[in-house]
């Protein structure tokens, strides 16, 4: 499945995720293909995007940090855990620490160079919970962080927007120049909140509660809530890892395209994040994941079907018109056609 705007929609996609209201009554459900007279009446709701199935799946070989079923047998455990201890208090959050290991272990089974496809998604916080403790313990074996430091990273990321569930203002896919000064205020406190709601946890390391209250500092001094300049390793992985995610979910931003998202991030390599680590982190992340239709230079349409070690260069499928497969020659290898490049996600 992929994200789509709502405005590029024709009619005939099909809902991979149902469509619901604020009140999260379902209007039309998953599974649905979308008619052309469904699009103003979805438009008319405020709703932006939509989870799309893609129609190139069986084509695809995507590479993926987990298995989807592993991804999201994750997100609901983190899920259940951290909503039981915030709202009824009956989960104790030393039950990070196991959950954290397990993580880690699997996370010694990924290859360290594989290109890998992340996705743009919605603004679910338990989502990107997990993706940014998956991406930063990923960062911090390209970087040959000490692997004594990826259990505490992995306990850091799983509870860094903590803070978030005990704040009121609005965090999916918001536009900060439309919010109030107080909502701005509000929002900033999350960090203080989270790092103050595990002071009793005394099981915590101290590196896991540096990463919850600094994500969101700077190396120049334009984060919060302290605008500290200088953090450990750890923190800066973190740091990096948390605002690209949020980037393409739209959790505490306006959500982005993944090519926007790798721009972000590198225009301020040595600025706001490590240098170092964004350029590792670009070499790691597909600019164009699997799924993504593309123009090439050639004027040929085609989606990319799988990745190679080059980020920029994946291996695509080319197209008709009909959006089919093309007689003849079907796929090419970017990585080894240099004369052909992508010219835009179409």
């Amino acid at each position: 499945m992929r994200i789509r705007s709502v405005k590029e929609l024709k009619g005939g996609e099909i809902l991979s995720e149902p469509v619901v209201t604020e009140e999260k009554e379902v209007l039309i459900p998953g599974g649905t293909t979308i008619r052309e007279d469904y699009i103003p009446l979805i438009q008319s709701l405020g709703i932006e995007t939509l989870m799309i199935e893609d129609p190139y799946v069986d084509y695809e070989n995507p590479h993926l940090i987990l298995h989807p079923d592993q991804y999201r047998g994750y997100v609901e455990k983190v899920r259940k855990l951290l909503e039981g201890h915030i709202y009824r208090q009956t989960t104790s959050l030393r039950l990070i620490q196991p959950l954290a290991n397990d993580i880690v272990k699997d996370m010694a089974q990924m290859t360290d160079h594989t290109v890998i496809d992340v996705c743009e998604r919605t603004a679910d916080l338990y989502e990107h919970t997990i993706m940014v403790t998956l991406l930063s313990l990923l960062l911090a074996k390209r970087m040959k962080i000490s692997e004594e430091l990826l259990l505490p990273i992995a306990i850091g990321g799983l509870l860094h927007d903590l803070g978030i569930r005990y704040i009121t203002a609005p965090y999916e896919d918001c536009n900060w120049d439309e919010l109030t000064p107080n909502e701005i205020f509000e929002f900033k406190k999350h960090p203080i909140l989270g790092y103050t709601a595990i002071e009793e946890e005394k099981w915590i390391p101290d590196v896991s509660r540096n990463i919850i209250l600094y994500h969101h500092e700077r190396m120049n001094g334009s984060g919060f809530p302290l605008k500290q300049k200088s953090f450990e390793a750890s923190c800066r992985i973190v740091q990096l890892c948390d605002a690209f995610d949020s980037f393409i979910s739209g959790v505490e931003c306006r959500r982005s395209s993944i090519q926007e998202a790798l721009e972000k991030i590198k225009s301020q390599a040595g600025i706001m994040f490590d240098g170092e680590m964004v350029n590792e982190f670009i070499s790691m992340v597909a600019k164009y994941p699997v799924g993504t239709t593309v123009k090439t230079s050639e004027e040929e349409n085609g989606v990319v079907i799988s990745q190679t070690d080059d980020p920029d260069h994946p291996i695509i499928m080319f197209l008709d018109a009909d959006m089919c497969c093309k007689d003849g020659e079907k796929q090419l290898n970017l990585e080894k056609e240099k004369n052909v490049s992508i010219q835009q996600v179409v």
